[in-house]
């Protein structure tokens, strides 16, 4: 491999449509591999509450699925986003979001209590979610389960220069499937892998301004002229 030209893990697949391909045209070579299974939770009941707050699309798709099911009317109640895509999910799935965050969790945490301190919230996450809003929310609250990750034993054979991250749980994942001692950058799509990534490595890590591929990609090129 020339000199200038890296092995590029992003943890999802990617379809031939995909901004990342670009990656490849410019002679990198792209891996594209999802490390975690999603497995859905059953939920049987839906807590009342004035605000839900969804941590991921994941959390956001189960949640609203089973609400549906359950004949649960949530027009009523505001709806909150941890960032940017999971805004879109739940705007693609007809809910209006009332709140988006930007930033850092602690950031986030801080514009949600200002917002919504005084009144019922329920939060929706994963099984293995680390809970990085709730730790600052003092007062009381409800929560559901609504999906579960577990982790793919996957052996990644090629030397990886960069971590194109999009999710906390594919993110640790990978780290144990590859040879992390030529890892440089670590791309991440949000403020949860920002985090997580931040609390597990000490290489050079930048969260895109969105949370989708054409962010994700710019800055990897930003990052990459340094």
């Amino acid at each position: 491999m020339k000199k200038n030209k890296k092995n590029i893990l992003i943890t999802r697949t990617i379809n031939k449509e995909s901004p990342f391909w670009q990656l490849s045209n410019d002679g990198h070579k792209v891996i594209a591999q999802s490390f975690v299974d999603i497995i859905p939770k059953t939920i049987h009941k839906i807590p009342l509450a004035n605000v839900y707050f969804y941590y991921s699309k994941n959390a956001a798709k189960y949640f609203l699925s089973a609400a549906n099911v359950l004949q649960y009317d949530l027009s009523k109640s505001e709806h909150a986003a941890m960032g940017s895509g999971t805004a879109q999910m739940l705007e693609s799935l007809g809910i209006k979001t009332n709140f988006v965050g930007v930033d850092k969790p602690k950031s986030i945490a801080q514009s949600l209590i200002n917002k919504y301190a005084d009144t019922s919230i329920c939060f929706v996450r994963a099984d293995q979610s680390t809970q990085s809003i709730q730790k600052f929310w003092k007062n009381e609250y409800s929560e559901v389960i609504a999906y579960s990750v577990n982790p793919r034993s996957i052996k990644i054979q090629e030397e990886i220069h960069t971590i194109i991250a999009t999710s906390p749980m594919n993110l640790i994942s990978a780290l144990k499937c590859c040879n992390v001692k030529n890892i440089k950058r670590i791309i991440c799509i949000g403020p949860t892998t920002y985090n997580a990534a931040a609390n597990i490595s000490d290489v050079d890590i930048i969260m895109a301004d969105k949370a989708n591929e054409e962010s994700m990609l710019e800055a990897y090129i930003k990052t990459s002229k340094r």
